[in-house]
């Protein structure tokens, strides 16, 4: 039964209540539901499952140092795609080629050929530290300048040690 809100001549406002219990129903599937439910997106679902295998097993091949910079990227037509952070760890994948095929040939699908490439990672490069170093202060600085006294004349110790204080004092 429809709520009656306004009921005038000039205007008439109806609330009609919505099953918000099947609305809610539909809502509460997951994500893989939805995902597996068309046939495109399954087989997207079904190629991410099989890219994550293969990098779960790539990771128990890899030596410990290795895996951080090595990733998976695809799978295409008996061919794996190993992308690295850099030309070393490419290398030393590449030399790791047979083992990784067998291993990830007895995961889940015939491995028959592994392409390596460098793609550098933003994540994994270093970050410029943008600080500037903390000066020395007033009790360093007086420490320094009473050991350069102390230190013989013609001694380089002391000639460098007086450059790092003018350069600190300025």
């Amino acid at each position: 039964m429809p709520l009656v809100i306004a009921n005038r001549p000039e205007t008439r406002i109806r609330c009609i209540p919505f099953p918000l219990l099947e609305l809610f129903k539909t809502m509460a599937k997951s994500l893989q539901e939805h995902l597996v439910s068309t046939e495109g997106l399954a087989r997207l679902a079904a190629h991410a499952h099989r890219l994550l295998v293969f990098q779960h097993t790539l990771e128990t091949v890899l030596p410990e140092a290795l895996r951080p910079h090595a990733r998976v990227a695809n799978f295409r037509l008996g061919k794996i795609f190993i992308h690295t952070s850099n030309s070393a760890v490419a290398a030393k994948v590449r030399q790791l080629g047979p083992r990784i095929a067998t291993a990830l040939t007895s995961s889940t699908a015939q491995v028959t050929e592994i392409g390596v490439s460098v793609q550098a990672n933003p994540a994994t490069q270093p970050k410029a530290n943008d600080q500037r170093p903390v000066l020395p202060g007033n009790q360093q600085k007086q420490r320094l300048t009473l050991l350069a006294q102390n230190l013989p004349p013609e001694s380089a110790l002391k000639r460098a040690i007086e450059r790092l204080i003018k350069v600190v004092t300025e």
